[in-house]
């Protein structure tokens, strides 16, 4: 796992009057290493933090006073420090399957992490949560999230998604509704898939199963010329 390297340090700042500098690396606040920078700020809206830092490939420790709160103004150079989570889908209609070559590489990233989805309203499929997930957002209120849904029909939505887990990782949405979490759903509508009577299934289906979704939009499916499908 990396750890957060400082890349911005705001003037005036409890971080600037203690010392941090652009290129400092962050090994832990409080004593605790953050995977990402949800826990990152949390760690920083304490008061008073003990940094332990790499700088120049020297340990460092700093102490930092502030306010409970009071924004450490440091900017890191990540959203997440330890390994995004990859999408193990093979969707026939994924927009990463139809970008031209050529593209800075993160733009070839399929992820399906719901931190993304929390930090910038990415979709996830919900086929790689876990249990251990489930218990962090809850814990932490981590929403809004934004899940793709595309059929409630647990075959199709497994055809669709190419991954068994696709039939049954609609659970953890209606954990995550059970739990008070916000969350917005979408249906990315195939011809000759999902769409008819299956759409009309769906619909109904998000109607009588997820009907404490805050919205749910039904997008047409969209091809480039760079499709392979």
């Amino acid at each position: 796992m990396s750890v957060p390297r400082v890349v911005a340090v705001a003037p005036g700042s409890p971080a600037e009057q203690a010392g941090l500098e652009p290129g400092d690396e962050v090994l832990s606040l409080n004593g605790r290493q953050p995977r990402d920078v949800i826990e990152w700020q949390l760690l920083c809206d304490e008061a008073d933090l003990e940094l332990e830092l790499r700088r120049g490939g020297l340990a460092l420790d700093l102490a930092v006073a502030k306010d409970e709160g009071e924004p450490l103004g440091v900017e890191v150079h990540s959203a997440l420090f330890d390994q995004v989570r990859t999408c193990d889908n093979h969707c026939e209609f994924c927009f990463i399957y139809q970008l031209p070559p050529g593209l800075r590489q993160s733009l070839y990233l399929k992820d399906d992490d719901y931190r993304l989805s929390f930090l910038y309203g990415n979709f996830t499929t919900l086929t790689r949560f876990t249990e251990v997930d489930l218990e962090r957002v809850v814990t932490e209120g981590l929403g809004p999230l934004y899940v793709s849904i595309h059929a409630t029909d647990p075959t199709i939505r497994s055809r669709m998604l190419r991954n068994r887990r696709g039939a049954t990782s609609l659970r953890w949405l209606r954990a995550l509704l059970d739990h008070g979490i916000e969350v917005h759903g979408q249906v990315v509508v195939c011809p000759e898939v999902n769409n008819g009577p299956v759409l009309e299934d769906t619909l109904a289906g998000v109607l009588d199963e997820y009907p404490e979704l805050a919205t749910l939009c039904v997008v047409p499916l969209g091809v480039s010329r760079h499709s392979k499908a």
